[in-house]
């Protein structure tokens, strides 16, 4: 221990072979060509995030890295899955981000507008967000080629997952083999747009 001016000080020696002073090497992690981002500490936090897709699923502590992402879908009412929910949509709207999109268990919906109403109280800002309660087996859609619907999970308190799918258009076989330009003429026109899903 060394003394200067009041202040003491303890050096401790670590080894140049110890893991903890090399930093470690992130692995890239994708599932179906998406890169994967987020963290998982079991009874701590839980966030896992698609950027290129621009969501998160769960919001445990809201990392920095969450809050660029518009949507989010949270599984259950546990505060490791829950719990930075104001945090990350008070981040967004001090960065004035877009307010996120929000999709929670039906049987949560209410809860989550009471918490929300809490921090508006406590806080004094608005908190804007596009909260979608979701049944299992409803659908929500994220873009017109991007959906998302609730799947049935297991847990000790009413839960659930997302599947995120992607939605082609196809035209009706009566458009094909036109040219795009009289494929455009025809959806100006008082025409009905020529697709289906």
């Amino acid at each position: 221990m060394a003394k200067s001016g009041g202040e003491s000080t303890v050096e401790v020696p670590i080894p140049a072979s110890a893991s903890a002073t090399r930093p470690k090497a992130k692995h890239r992690i994708e599932i179906e060509g998406y890169p994967v981002d987020g963290v998982s500490i079991g009874g701590q936090e839980t966030c896992v995030i698609f950027p290129t897709l621009s969501l998160a699923f769960d919001i445990g502590r809201c990392p920095q890295r969450a809050v660029s992402q518009e949507f989010l879908f949270v599984s259950h009412g546990h505060l490791d899955h829950i719990g930075g929910l104001p945090m990350y949509v008070a981040t967004r709207g001090l960065f004035r981000l877009r307010p996120p999109t929000i999709c929670v268990p039906a049987c949560l919906r209410d809860l989550v507008e009471r918490l929300f109403e809490v921090h508006r109280a406590m806080d004094q800002s608005e908190l804007n967000h596009n909260l979608v309660p979701l049944e299992v087996g409803e659908e929500y859609e994220l873009r017109r080629d991007l959906k998302v619907r609730a799947f049935r999970t297991y847990h000790a308190i009413p839960s659930q997952g997302y599947v995120i799918y992607s939605v082609k258009q196809k035209l009706k076989q009566e458009f094909i083999g036109l040219p795009g330009s009289e494929i455009k003429r025809l959806k100006l026109s008082d025409h009905k747009y020529g697709v289906h899903p």
